[in-house]
């Protein structure tokens, strides 16, 4: 019966020590053997190609090591070579092939906890797996890490390692590593100087210019996340951002922001958790729903009404019943719910997944009524009529609150918010455009659209994309640049021709 490595050292170590030296002494020792007997010809290792021809060459002048090293050394010393120029943030790899090693290797990276610049491959044919080395960080001693699905050992003089799939154990001179029965000694340095072969027996994989770029990025982004005035952060939308809706945000105060914030205030009365807002689409039922939650002070959950539904049979109620619990959890709590409509039609048809999840959702509303949460459920549908009577109804969703078309005062208001931060020229009269805008019936999502087309008009007029084309684009071009009278009117008319349909019909398009 065949004894293992592993089994040898463990029945006497100093013996198998000693052993693996005298192995490896005469392994050398014929290396050196080998070398003086004469050599036909000496070949560039490199390529296979014919350097000298013994019949014509005088030896005289070569001595022996320099013979010997004509072969390939062994994989300790290559590796002993390496472990010498390598430093922190190299990687090396040794193995049967690069495409194996390299698959091995990336499966075992999360554990690497560092960047790495260079990769250096060895291919070893001997190989029954992979290994790779890297110097540790703080104590730059080499590591090893066992990117194989099997178990590697480590011996030394005081203990025998298993090391198992994506371990690391750092090593020492004297140390053995045992893979699949091959025996790699662990060396402080070759026996000889490689330097003049290191390009016959390594890959050199060399990342440090990218990985220096994008260290860069993330330091600069790191920097300045801790100091505040390079930090961006964005501006939280509170009700001084909506405008044209001041009679529904005094409604909103009164009946969510003034009972979380003063509850004593509200003890003796009964207070609504449903409501629903609703009115022709753009009317800003969602950024209204933000606003509230910032004014409050209360944790925002947004969501379709489709995207807690499920295909299976129970699935969508425990959804909903899941954020529900998770809004009473992190109370106070708003939860706005767009599209209602599509969950929260009449019942009775031949959807009956559909009904249970309407019976779900109402018994959640009862509970939160019953219980008193500061939990509030916000509604928005542009489909009032076809809502279910029982959703409607006071305890669920009893408060019912029109978001309208803003007037010409209301369609001002939400001009100067979208233009707050836009170049506008002094020339543009708002008043006059705030009367056009409500002639036309414009939502608070068409001023903003409007805005934005006059912005890119403007850049069209000055010039401003031909300079960005031809990079000649300066900062002063920027800085100099205004929102015209004539940017807006030109972004008015798209619009209109586009309520109208009086959009320019497609090559061969007939009727």
């Amino acid at each position: 019966m065949k004894i293992t490595s592993v089994q040898a050292y463990k029945t006497n170590p100093q013996a198998f020590i000693s052993q693996n030296k005298a192995q490896q002494s005469n392994v050398m020792s014929q290396h050196y053997i080998n070398s003086q007997k004469p050599a036909l010809t000496l070949v560039d290792v490199n390529y296979n190609q014919l350097l000298i021809n013994k019949k014509t060459t005088n030896f005289s002048g070569i001595n022996k090591t320099s013979l010997k090293l004509l072969e390939q050394p062994p994989l300790e010393d290559k590796l002993a070579y390496l472990f010498n120029s390598v430093i922190d943030n190299d990687l090396i790899i040794t193995g049967k092939n690069l495409q194996d090693a390299k698959k091995a290797i990336y499966n075992s990276l999360d554990k690497i906890k560092q960047v790495i610049k260079k990769a250096y491959f060895v291919e070893d044919n001997s190989l029954t797996g992979t290994l790779g080395f890297f110097k540790n960080e703080t104590k730059h001693n080499i590591n090893i890490i066992n990117p194989n699905e099997f178990d590697l050992s480590i011996i030394s003089t005081q203990e025998t390692i298993d090391l198992k799939n994506k371990e690391i154990a750092y090593l020492t001179p004297e140390d053995l590593v045992i893979i699949n029965g091959k025996i790699i000694p662990i060396k402080d340095k070759p026996d000889n100087d490689l330097s003049f072969l290191k390009t016959s027996f390594v890959k050199i994989f060399d990342f440090t210019q990218d990985t220096e770029q994008r260290i860069e990025q993330i330091n600069k982004k790191n920097i300045a996340s801790l100091i505040p005035e390079a930090k961006k952060k964005a501006h939280p939308v509170t009700f001084k951002d909506v405008g044209g809706q001041d009679k529904l945000i005094d409604e909103l105060k009164k009946s969510i922001i003034y009972p979380i914030n003063h509850p004593k205030g509200f003890e003796t009365l009964d207070v609504n958790h449903g409501f629903i807002l609703y009115g022709p689409p753009g009317t800003g039922k969602t950024h209204i729903a933000r606003a509230l939650a910032n004014e409050a002070n209360a944790n925002f959950v947004g969501l379709n009404g489709l995207e807690l539904e499920s295909k299976w049979i129970g699935e969508s109620e425990a959804n909903w019943r899941n954020l529900f619990e998770s809004a009473k959890e992190n109370q106070p709590t708003i939860i706005f719910i767009d599209e209602f409509d599509a969950i929260a039609r009449a019942r009775g048809g031949i959807d009956e997944f559909g009904d249970k999840v309407v019976n779900q959702i109402l018994t959640l509303m009862t509970d939160i009524d019953n219980e008193g949460s500061d939990v509030y459920v916000i509604a928005a549908t542009n489909n009032y009529k076809a809502l279910d009577p029982a959703i409607k109804r006071s305890g669920r969703f009893g408060k019912h609150l029109e978001v309208g078309l803003p007037d010409a005062k209301g369609l001002k208001q939400i001009f100067d918010i979208h233009a707050k931060k836009k170049p506008i020229d002094p020339k543009v009269n708002k008043d006059e455009i705030a009367t056009r805008l409500f002639d036309l019936k414009a939502s608070g999502a068409d001023v903003k659209y409007i805005i934005n087309e006059a912005h890119i008009n403007g850049y069209q007029r000055a010039g401003i994309f031909e300079k960005m084309e031809n990079n000649t684009l300066k900062d002063s071009d920027i800085d100099n640049f205004t929102i015209l009278p004539e940017d807006i009117d030109k972004a008015i008319k798209a619009f209109i021709d586009s309520k109208q349909g009086n959009t320019r019909k497609p090559i061969g398009y007939t009727k």
